[in-house]
């Protein structure tokens, strides 16, 4: 088996609405801006079309790596022995990589920052063949991790995100020699996102302009790590680019705004030259559009709602009660907009609640709305808040019971 493949997903979200700006347009072939803790969309074009992503595919390399150092599988010491055919794929001209010598063992920790900090396509081949024996079984992980985080678009042929026939003896056999990893940026996002929450760390090896591998230093490739001209208290600390023929530039950004991770992708952007900037120009135009026409807004743990209507407790002490947030709840709105002005609207109303009702027990739940509009998240994140009673309600005595009854009956 030399395919390995997520069935496409034809199912568009419920909700409709993201923030709409009046500024330029982001040119790219897909683009996507989201909040990597919650998975509202700030931003979205083309999002959900699979697309050749090329190193792109490290993050899901590195993802599974970690995976695997956290089940206690591999450590970040281990160290990786080089086959020849490893080897000989680093020193390929035209592609980026740091040198491994055949029969050497590098440490996993440096394989993993030579693929995130310079995009080293053998030091990813290396650590997939650590994983799971060979390219060709990893490429089938990649697809299994990709299925368990929700995603549904998506295609793997090696950990490097190179096109086939580039790999030389490590092509698949039963694959186009054109082949390469496919994914939607909106499935990057939730990979990226999924990614920083697992191991926050990440952003500790790709906020690193140049890094040293075995005594040789190296540029990386992030033109925005130190850019403070996208947006006042704005910090790019992440995170991996992507080239290729038909990929052309592509990049997943990440940066923190106000206290909030935020996680861009660009897929297709110009492609002129090894230096064209595009996909790091692009991909500032869009924080930008994000952090000046837009702001995050925190709704309280206990907060009220607006327009949600009490709740009939017709046994109770009290005969209503108010919802609120079982919990503190972050979300992105125009700079025009407060929290207070944040609306909910129930995903399925109860008619009535029983007693003894306890505060903070999750009775019901909502979406969140601003101007009439929904709020949009990615695939497998949290697209409602739960929603608790304000109070506890004791059930009232029998005689208080059986006046409400005659009273109903008249």
């Amino acid at each position: 088996m030399g395919l390995f493949v997520l069935p496409i997903s034809t199912q568009s979200s419920a909700y409709a609405a993201t923030v709409q700006t009046s500024q330029p347009a982001i040119y790219a072939k897909s683009a996507i801006a989201v909040d990597a803790d919650t998975g509202q969309i700030l931003y979205e074009k083309n999002a959900h079309q699979p697309l050749a992503i090329a190193s792109i595919s490290k993050l899901m390399t590195v993802y599974i790596v970690h995976q695997q150092i956290q089940k206690g599988q591999l450590a970040w010491n281990d160290r990786v022995k080089i086959s020849p055919a490893v080897a000989k794929l680093s020193t390929e001209s035209g592609l980026t990589n740091v040198p491994l010598k055949a029969g050497h063992a590098y440490k996993v920790r440096d394989l993993v920052k030579a693929a995130l900090v310079v995009s080293a396509n053998a030091a990813a081949i290396a650590l997939g063949q650590k994983v799971s024996g060979s390219s060709q079984r990893f490429a089938k992980k990649m697809a299994q991790t990709a299925k368990q985080l929700g995603i549904k678009d998506a295609e793997f042929y090696n950990a490097a995100g190179l096109t086939n026939k580039l790999t030389g003896t490590l092509m698949l056999k039963k694959a186009a020699a054109n082949a390469e990893n496919l994914m939607s940026a909106s499935d990057i996002a939730i990979l990226a996102s999924r990614l920083e929450k697992a191991f926050p760390g990440v952003t500790r090896i790709t906020k690193q302009s140049q890094m040293t591998f075995a005594g040789q230093s190296y540029a990386g490739h992030n033109q925005l790590l130190g850019n403070h001209q996208i947006a006042k208290s704005a910090v790019v600390n992440g995170l991996k680019t992507g080239t290729s023929d038909e990929a052309g530039a592509c990049f997943t950004g990440s940066a923190t705004y106000k206290g909030r991770r935020i996680v861009t992708v660009i897929l297709g952007a110009r492609n002129d030259s090894a230096t064209d900037p595009a996909r790091f120009i692009q991909t500032a135009k869009l924080m930008r559009l994000v952090f000046h026409n837009q702001h995050p807004v925190k709704l309280a743990k206990h907060a009220k709602i607006g327009g949600l209507d009490k709740i009939k407790v017709p046994d109770g002490k009290q005969t209503k009660t108010k919802l609120v947030t079982k919990k503190p709840t972050w979300v992105w709105v125009p700079k025009s907009v407060t929290s207070s002005q944040v609306q909910g609207k129930y995903v399925k109303k109860p008619k009535q609640l029983g007693v003894p009702l306890k505060k903070n027990k999750p009775v019901a739940s909502a979406n969140l709305v601003y101007d009439h509009r929904f709020l949009k998240y990615l695939d497998t994140f949290p697209s409602k808040v739960e929603l608790v009673s304000n109070k506890s309600i004791e059930k009232a005595n029998p005689f208080v019971l059986f006046w409400r009854t005659l009273t109903r009956l008249f």
